[in-house]
């Protein structure tokens, strides 16, 4: 009993130690002030003034772009590259493959920042949107191959294929018809997962972002110099609602095909 309070007292303090700043962050949103110092009563008013912040808004909608467009990628190369792996008989040089995927998961941000530069210099690229697109594709993609990989190894779909081809379909129309379905759990965590590492991802895109393309991250980091305004709380705080929604909505998806 007397390691059982402990035990809740423990997680106590680690759940106030994740959530706290979230709490304070929320609050201070609400905050009547221009600097998240001191509170000096409840507003909405930045939540009205937060679409006329042009800078802003225009970081978001390059962030959003940016993680979606990241997202489609990664998840597309993904999932054929898992389903290589998977299904398709043993070929030369399969385990070197699978290792090299992962390596941009142990790879310093910084370091994968300064050789995505390297190779867009020596390669002749422009720096732009698309070399942001290309730089997130590359540390997004081994996370949703491990998941969507993952959910496949764990299928024994592999007799329902070869049944659907047995009465007349192709391998595509296997793939499509009986894989997709079952892996497309696996398939929206990764999307979740890779649109939230694009989205939040600093250090690369510092490096890689060329003029007049900035993301969100980098937009809060050049306030940092002048003072953060309770605005960016209210983003925050939006953002944050959002992914909770989409979290729920997931999970609710996920319960109803248990059920079924």
């Amino acid at each position: 009993m007397k390691g059982g309070r402990w035990l809740k007292l423990y997680s106590a303090i680690v759940y106030a130690w994740l959530y706290l700043p979230i709490a304070v962050m929320m609050v201070f949103s609400f905050n009547n002030a221009r600097r998240n110092v001191v509170w000096k009563g409840f507003t909405f008013s930045w939540y009205a003034r937060l679409p006329s912040n042009i800078e802003l808004m225009t970081a978001l909608y390059n962030s959003l772009l940016l993680a979606f467009c990241a997202t489609a990628l990664s998840v597309l190369f993904a999932t054929l590259a898992a389903y290589a792996m998977v299904r398709h008989p043993p070929f030369r040089g399969r385990k070197g493959y699978a290792t090299l995927l992962n390596v941009p998961m142990m790879i310093p941000e910084v370091v994968m920042g300064v050789g995505l530069l390297l190779f867009f210099v020596r390669a002749d690229l422009p720096l732009s949107f698309w070399s942001l697109v290309a730089a997130h594709v590359v540390f997004c993609l081994p996370y949703a191959v491990g998941t969507i990989r993952a959910r496949l190894l764990s299928l024994k779909s592999s007799s329902l294929e070869d049944a659907a081809m047995d009465l007349g379909a192709t391998e595509w129309q296997a793939f499509y018809k009986v894989t997709l379905p079952l892996a497309w759990p696996a398939i929206f965590s990764g999307a979740l997962l890779t649109f939230t590492m694009s989205f939040e991802d600093f250090v690369t895109s510092f490096f890689v972002a060329g003029i007049g393309t900035t993301t969100l991250p980098i937009q809060i980091y050049s306030m940092m110099k002048f003072g953060i305004t309770p605005e960016v709380n209210a983003l925050a705080t939006l953002l944050l609602l959002f992914t909770i929604l989409m979290l729920g909505a997931f999970q609710w998806l996920g319960g109803r095909e248990e059920s079924r």
